[in-house]
């Protein structure tokens, strides 16, 4: 089966072809350049490695790491491409700071509306941008992850339903539906067709352990495996649940969804009861904050006083450049650094992944 899955700007086929329209009087800016095609200069690869500039000119200067010149305006400046950032991060002596224990970070909630998509999707660019070599797995239907990334899909397009079901020449290996998005950054992805995958689960022996075996044959390829799950109480939010090592519990500051967090905790508990090895570590994460609010308001204290042991430091305000950013395809942060969502992202990224790192990375 061969994979229908292509990249939403055309242009994205050939960087060099990118770079010269960037040149040209009414060219997108970079930041429109989608995440996959981004290029980057040197005070933003600093900053996202956490290297001095000097370190990184040293590598320019021995021709390990080549860049570009983009025209900008009556100036020349020098960017470069993710090729380049993997260079840099093979070669530095301190390596990306990498999760420990919580490798696969599943956001879960079984409401929708939450903002749990643009959460997973941005935190696994963010983290890839960081030198982890991170998979998203979309595990909904509606493949907003997916789309977030900048990739098209089609009921061709494999997803994590070929390495689940089938047998023998109709199934797939996992390794098969994996997409690379950039040399950090790959997608297992999602289309329609996995609105039947609930119905061909019945049939199945260990039906809700099927994703969690899948991952096991994969698992030490990544530094991270994040996992965006369909909003309901399904058989294949089961199988990512048993999977998780760490449950990302997104809760939009609002009512319903602060009351809703109680069936997915009943799940939780049901889930520890029936299966011995399940005790992921959980997280709440309140969303869409609107300070303006008095029920976001309301709803924050509430999440603080029943979660305050699980809850998150990093509250993420809903801000229009998230929605902005998802159109072009691009990471928050890059679209706009200023942005109060692209704080909240980074702030929330390295809150989950820098308090469970292991001492030797």
């Amino acid at each position: 089966m061969e994979a229908e899955v292509s990249v939403k700007n055309s242009s994205r086929a050939l960087k060099n072809k990118t770079t010269q329209s960037n040149n040209k009087p009414g060219a997108k800016s970079a930041r429109s350049l989608g995440f996959q095609d981004y290029q980057f200069n040197i005070k933003q690869i600093s900053e996202l490695l956490g290297i001095s500039r000097a370190a990184i000119y040293q590598l320019e200067k021995s021709n390990a790491i080549k860049g570009q010149e983009v025209i900008s305006g009556t100036s020349t400046k020098k960017m470069f491409s993710w090729d380049d950032i993997a260079v840099i991060v093979d070669r530095i002596k301190n390596k990306p700071v990498k999760p420990r224990d919580n490798k696969v970070k599943v956001f879960a909630n079984l409401k929708g509306g939450v903002g749990k998509s643009s959460l997973a999707s941005q935190f696994a660019m963010r983290a890839s941008a960081m030198g982890l070599k991170t998979l998203l797995i979309d595990l909904d239907a509606q493949a907003h992850a997916t789309l977030a990334l900048g990739i098209e899909v089609n009921d061709s397009c494999p997803t994590i339903l070929n390495c689940m079901i089938g047998k023998g020449e109709d199934k797939m290996s996992i390794e098969e539906v994996i997409q690379p998005i950039t040399p950090f950054l790959s997608l297992i992805p999602a289309s329609l067709s996995l609105s039947t995958l609930e119905a061909k689960l019945h049939t199945e022996n260990r039906r809700v352990e099927k994703l969690q075996l899948q991952l096991a044959k994969i698992r030490d390829q990544w530094d991270l495996i994040v996992i965006d799950t369909n909003p309901s109480a399904s058989i294949l939010n089961i199988n990512a649940l048993l999977a998780a090592d760490e449950l990302c519990v997104v809760c939009a500051t609002d009512f319903l969804s602060v009351t809703g967090l109680k069936q997915l905790f009943e799940i939780i508990k049901d889930l520890q009861e029936d299966f011995q090895n399940f005790g992921p570590s959980v997280r709440v994460i309140p969303n869409l904050f609107d300070v303006r609010e008095a029920i976001a308001q309301e709803s924050l204290g509430v999440l603080r006083q029943s979660y305050r042991e699980i809850l998150t430091n990093t509250v993420v305000r809903k801000n229009v450049d998230l929605k902005e950013s998802q159109k072009d395809a691009q990471a928050v942060w890059l679209y706009n650094r200023k942005s109060p969502a692209a704080e909240d992202i980074i702030a929330l990224t390295d809150e989950l992944i820098r308090e469970d790192t292991s001492d030797d990375n």
